[in-house]
C-alpha cells in the first residue's frame, strides 16, 4: 500500500509542536519546584523569539493530527475492496495504541506518587486517583465521565480518538459507497452543529477535524494536480489565518499541502527519514509527560537549579533525549508488541 511520506513528517511536526507547548511544565505553576512562573518569564524560553507561536499555540497540533488521523484511515480502510471485519479492526487499534498507553499509565502513577511521597504534591497533572486510573486503564478518561485531564494528560486525544473510530468503522460502507459525497455532507452536518451552538463537545470537534482529513484524502485521489492542489491549499491557509484563527479550515488545508507535495518526494533517503519521523509520533507523544515528571524529581532530589529549564543545552538535551526514547520505544516496544499481539489475538 501506497506510504505518504509528507504525511508522516507532518505527523512528527505535530509531536514536535505539542512537545513545545509542553515545556512550560518545567515551570510554576505545573511545577511546584520551580521558581519561575511560566507566565511572567515564557520570553526567556529558549528561542522564544522564533519558538513563540509554538510555545504559545502549540496544542493545534493536536487538531492537525486528528485531520491526519482522518486521511490515514480513508487511505487504509477506503482504498482496498475486501470487507474489513469488526475484529480485525478494533484489534489492530488496539494492538497500535494500547501497550505504550498501559505502560506510560502505570509510570506516570508511579512518578506522580512518588512526587507526593516526597513533595507532598503531584506536578504537572493533578487528578491521579483511582476513579480517573479505571478510567484512563479503559480508554475512556475523555468521554465525559472525567472531572479533567488525568495520570498521562494526552492520553485524553487519543481517547477521543478511540470513540471516532466507531462511528468511522460504522460508517465504512456507505463511506466507500457514496464517497466524496457523504464526506462533505458529513463534514456540512459537524460544521453547522457548531455554527449552531447546538454542541461543541470535544467528541464533535474531533469528529469534524478527523471527517476533514477524509475529505481530503478523497480531493488528493481523485484530483492529481499537484500544482494547482498545493496553490488551492496556501490560499485556504493565508485565508484561515486572516482575522480570527479558523482551525477548521487551516488544518484540513495544512494537510492538503503536505499530500499534494508527495509527488516531489523523490529520494529514497528522504523518504526512508520521513518514514522514521512519522514512527517517532505516537512515542513522543505519550512518553514527554512521564520524562518531564522524572526530570523534575531529579532536579528537585539533588537541589539543582530551576533556572537550568531555561538554558539553550537543556533544551536540546531534553529533545535529545526524547528522540532517543521515541526512535528506542518504537523499535523494541512498540513495533514488537504490535506485531505479537495482532497475531496472537487473530489466531485465537
Amino acid at each position: 500500500m501506497k506510504r505518504y511520506f509528507g504525511i508522516e513528517f507532518l505527523r512528527l511536526l505535530t509531536s514536535v509542536s505539542v512537545l513545545l507547548y509542553h515545556y512550560r511544565h518545567f515551570f510554576g505553576p505545573y511545577n511546584s519546584y520551580s521558581a519561575s512562573n511560566f507566565f511572567d518569564d515564557k520570553t526567556e524560553l529558549p528561542f522564544f523569539s522564533f519558538l513563540e507561536v509554538f510555545y504559545v499555540n502549540g496544542f493545534y497540533g493536536v487538531h492537525v493530527f486528528y485531520a491526519i488521523s482522518g486521511f490515514v484511515f480513508a487511505h487504509v480502510y477506503l482504498s482496498i475492496d475486501r470487507k474489513i471485519t469488526s475484529k480485525e479492526f478494533f484489534l489492530n487499534r488496539f494492538a497500535r495504541l494500547y501497550p505504550l498507553h498501559f505502560a506510560t499509565l502505570i509510570i506516570v502513577a508511579l512518578l506522580q506518587f512518588l512526587h507526593l511521597a516526597t513533595a507532598n504534591s503531584f506536578q504537572i497533572i493533578m487528578i491521579n486517583d483511582v476513579y480517573h486510573f479505571i478510567l484512563n486503564l479503559f480508554f475512556i478518561s475523555s468521554w465525559g465521565f472525567e472531572n479533567g485531564h488525568s495520570f498521562n494528560g494526552p492520553i485524553w486525544s487519543v481517547s477521543i480518538e478511540v470513540a471516532i473510530y466507531f462511528l468511522f468503522f460504522l460508517l465504512i460502507i456507505y463511506l466507500r459507497k457514496f464517497k466524496l459525497s457523504l464526506v462533505i455532507l458529513l463534514s456540512i452536518i459537524f460544521l453547522s452543529i457548531n455554527k449552531l451552538n447546538l454542541n461543541d463537545s470535544l467528541f464533535l470537534e474531533c469528529a469534524r477535524l478527523f471527517f476533514s482529513g477524509v475529505l481530503v484524502y478523497q480531493i488528493v485521489s481523485r484530483f492529481k494536480n499537484i500544482y494547482a492542489l498545493s496553490i488551492v491549499s496556501l490560499i485556504l491557509i493565508a485565508i484561515s489565518l486572516i482575522g480570527n484563527f479558523k482551525t477548521h479550515l487551516f488544518c484540513p488545508s495544512l494537510l492538503l499541502l503536505f499530500a499534494s507535495c508527495e509527488e516531489l518526494i523523490k529520494n529514497d533517503k528522504i523518504k526512508t527519514l520521513f518514514k522514521m519521523s512519522g514512527n517517532l509520533t505516537y512515542a513522543l507523544y505519550l512518553l514527554h509527560i512521564p520524562t518531564q515528571l522524572l526530570i523534575l524529581f531529579i532536579v528537585n532530589s539533588f537541589n539543582f537549579s530551576t533556572s537550568v529549564y531555561l538554558e539553550t543545552y537543556f533544551f536540546f538535551i531534553f529533545f535529545g533525549v526524547m528522540a532517543f526514547l521515541a526512535h528506542f520505544c518504537f523499535k523494541f516496544y512498540e513495533n514488537p508488541l504490535n506485531k505479537k499481539i495482532r497475531n496472537f489475538l487473530m489466531k485465537n
